[in-house]
């Protein structure tokens, strides 16, 4: 897989990833001139991670579920903050507000002159991790409409 020798953009990412990334089940989207890349992941149940490439370093996030399905939401909060280490090491939970709502977001960030190899491990961990979260502590039921 390439390396760029040199920092990322959005346009060569997707370039990459685009060249690269059939192989190993990976397919992304962008309008033109977008900011954000949306990275679906066959092999993790089409698992969609949104992409950004900032100044120095290139932010995965995925969206999980909304903050009012989770049964007892200051519990879930509670616990992620005491075990979080031992959870989500490679990633970062967060609470952030889409359209109107709020939803837990994983995210992680990796720097923009890693090599491809290593962005599509941390692609691969991040969905691994919100699967496994969601499959062992997530809300019992998720209603279709309820996912951003």
């Amino acid at each position: 897989m390439p390396d760029t020798g040199s920092n990322w953009t959005v346009a060569s990412l997707k370039a990459a990833l685009e060249e690269n990334g059939k192989d190993g089940g990976i397919s992304c989207a962008a309008a033109d001139g977008a900011s954000v890349l949306e990275v679906t992941l066959a092999g993790s149940g089409d698992f969609l991670l949104h992409v950004s490439v900032g100044e120095k370093q290139i932010l995965t996030s995925a969206i999980l579920w909304p903050r009012d399905a989770q049964e007892d939401s200051a519990g879930f909060e509670a616990m992620m903050l005491r075990s979080h280490k031992s959870l989500l090491p490679l990633c970062a939970l967060s609470i952030d507000v889409i359209d109107g709502r709020e939803y837990y977001e994983l995210f992680g960030a990796i720097s923009r002159q890693a090599p491809l190899a290593e962005i599509l491990a941390e692609f691969h961990a991040i969905a691994d991790s919100a699967l496994e979260l969601a499959r062992d502590i997530g809300p019992r039921t998720i209603n279709r409409e309820d996912v951003a």
